[in-house]
């Protein structure tokens, strides 16, 4: 909630900055309805810190910060726009030179934008990028992720497995428009690479597109998921 995001806010702003001067750049979407770390989500949050710090805990008295707004979404579209959120980044860096940036939220515009924040050694801070790849400290050693990642929910999806000793095979089936954020493609990242890579379990996964007949997926798990496990644990049995 506001109140949670807000009071980290405040502790990076503690931790990050020593200048007089604090120069913030905000770079999210405007798109409230399709993207929970949204401008008018977040922003809320980022303001309500900057008030708690001067006002009720008088903190980093005498230091002039300075909030920025930029938006990161192609306005024709409504949606991300990793070219653009680039372009923003740089003019940022060039002309307003800002010691910290909070966004962008969305996964191919934050992936941009964190390789310049780690090469320009400034931290970045965002509510949203889930994907499973952020976890990569080597590439993106700047960020800061404050809402819910997909390696969670690998971690999850093994714990699962290794209850009900699910242990040969896994089918992992999601909806891929292959546009826009894509987030049904990287929720099922994190679990595919986690149950390849920690459970040792072969793993086929299968994106559907739009309208489909869902017999084919139907026959799809039965093929790769239940027909050959059952065929696998049939050979053991008579081994």
């Amino acid at each position: 909630n506001l109140r949670n995001e807000s009071a980290l806010v405040r502790t990076l702003l503690l931790c990050i900055f020593c200048s007089v001067n604090i120069t913030v750049a905000v770079m999210l979407p405007d798109n409230h309805h399709k993207y929970p770390w949204a401008l008018p989500r977040v922003l809320p949050a980022i303001l309500m810190a900057h008030e708690d710090l001067h006002g009720k805990h008088k903190l980093l008295l005498g230091r002039n910060i300075k909030i920025l707004n930029y938006s990161t979404e192609d306005p024709a579209a409504g949606s991300c726009a990793e070219s653009r959120a680039q372009v923003v980044a740089v003019d940022a860096k060039l002309y307003m030179r800002p010691d910290v940036f909070f966004g962008p939220g969305c996964v191919y515009p934050l992936a941009s934008v964190a390789r310049f924040a780690s090469h320009w050694k400034l931290p970045l801070i965002t509510a949203g990028g889930p994907a499973y790849g952020f976890d990569e400290r080597g590439e993106y050693r700047t960020i800061v992720r404050s809402g819910p990642t997909t390696t969670k929910m690998g971690d999850f999806t093994n714990a699962l497995h290794t209850h009900f000793n699910w242990t040969s095979r896994a089918v992992v089936i999601f909806y891929d428009l292959r546009k826009d954020d894509r987030p049904h493609y990287f929720l099922t990242e994190g679990i595919f690479l986690n149950l390849k890579q920690e459970m040792n379990v072969t793993v086929e996964a299968r994106p559907y597109v739009g309208e489909q007949d869902y017999k084919d997926l139907i026959t799809f798990m039965k093929e790769s998921g239940r027909s050959k496990f059952k065929l696998l644990k049939e050979q053991r049995s008579a081994v």
